[in-house]
């Protein structure tokens, strides 16, 4: 109604801050609405709080992207094939894609960054070898369908409200969605860390501490059995400075200096029995990372 190119309203208008949806949530709860959705200025990716249990709770981008994925293979089961494909980045939980492959989907993974996505559907529609189904990353950002070859929080948003429509005839909210999701594939933990780290002093730091880790390797983060070290060359994608390190039950963190900001982050994926089991243990690993790192 009154467009403010200041974003006088939030903090930050950026779907991944939790505070970008207070004013939202505070018009959802004088409403009593189910369902909260707000996206970025230029409609790309998009937050969502849900009602349940007389609370309003906010689901990550890997949560919906989970929940988007098991309800367009749903959707789409009849005209699926072997070439059906799911496309996420590497730094995006394995839940969506452990569903997927539920479906017979193929799942491709692709450096962090949506254009890396959009680049897999040109290639598709080029050789035919596989075909889009659809696409999503951690960081809120979702694509089903071949229309564009970004992000689009206008059709999630219209899928994401289907969603919730469909729950609700059943008695159910998208958080019980999820549960049955966990229920059936495993419970999946996700967190970022992000340190930010001013200066020449602080780009050193960041190279330090990818070096760090880089020269260690699984000896550096106790109890995992694998690194991979996309600077050299993996799984067929462009070498970035990414290292990801593996748990035997298929826990995985990443560590990835910002390309625009000078920061850090850290990814964490965690596999556990239940929320309670697997929140002790990534905060276990986070104090490990930041005492090894000095962060």
């Amino acid at each position: 109604e009154e467009p403010d190119g200041d974003f006088s309203t939030v903090r930050s208008p950026n779907p991944e801050e939790r505070d970008a949806l207070d004013l939202a949530l505070e018009q959802a709860k004088r409403e009593k609405a189910d369902l909260v959705l707000g996206t970025d200025p230029d409609c790309d990716r998009v937050g969502v709080g849900v009602l349940h249990q007389g609370e309003y709770r906010l689901l990550t981008g890997n949560q919906i992207g989970a929940l988007l994925v098991a309800w367009v293979c749903e959707k789409k089961a009849s005209s699926l094939s072997s070439r059906s494909t799911l496309v996420k980045t590497i730094v995006t939980n394995d839940l969506g894609a452990r569903i997927a492959a539920d479906y017979g989907l193929q799942v491709v993974n692709t450096l962090t960054g949506f254009k890396y996505i959009g680049d897999k559907i040109s290639e598709y529609e080029r050789t035919g070898e596989k075909k889009f189904v659809i696409g999503y990353e951690e960081s809120y950002g979702y694509l089903a369908g071949t229309h564009a070859r970004d992000k689009d929080a206008v059709v999630s948003a219209l899928m994401i409200s289907e969603m919730a429509a469909a729950g609700k005839a059943k008695g159910r909210t998208l958080i019980d969605e999820l549960e049955l999701l966990y229920k059936k594939y495993g419970y999946y933990l996700d967190a970022l860390s992000s340190y930010t780290l001013e200066g020449a002093k602080g780009v050193e730091q960041i190279q330090n501490s990818m070096d760090k880790l880089r020269k260690e390797g699984v000896r550096a983060i106790p109890g995992t059995t694998k690194m991979t070290d996309y600077l050299q060359e993996t799984e067929g994608l462009p070498k970035s400075d990414v290292l990801k390190f593996f748990w035997p039950d298929g826990s995985w963190m990443a560590a990835r200096p910002s390309g625009t900001e000078p920061k850090i982050k850290f990814y964490y994926s965690i596999c556990g029995s239940g929320r309670d089991e697997a929140e002790k243990r990534l905060g276990t690993i986070q104090q490990q990372v930041r005492e090894l790192l000095e962060l």
